[in-house]
């Protein structure tokens, strides 16, 4: 993964995860530099968000295939 910064963009490294009271941290370097994100509460909820719209259509399609396939003829 490489992370945008005001000097440019670098490799970050991930090290570890760590699960924190205020939510998820990832651990690394970036730039030779010590560098922690923390995911909390409010972004799980965003990406959910985010997600919701593909996941339906996944369903959606899955549901339709499903149907498709009862009512197709069997061929013998």
């Amino acid at each position: 993964m490489r992370v945008g910064t005001p000097f440019g963009e670098y490799p970050f490294q991930y090290r570890r995860l760590e699960r924190r009271p205020d939510g998820l941290a990832v651990v690394g370097t970036v730039a030779g530099i010590d560098s922690t994100v923390v995911f909390d509460k409010e972004d799980a909820r965003r990406a959910a968000k985010a997600l919701a719209v593909p996941a339906a259509v996944v369903a959606l399609l899955a549901l339709a295939r499903t149907a498709r396939r009862r009512r197709a003829p069997v061929e013998n």
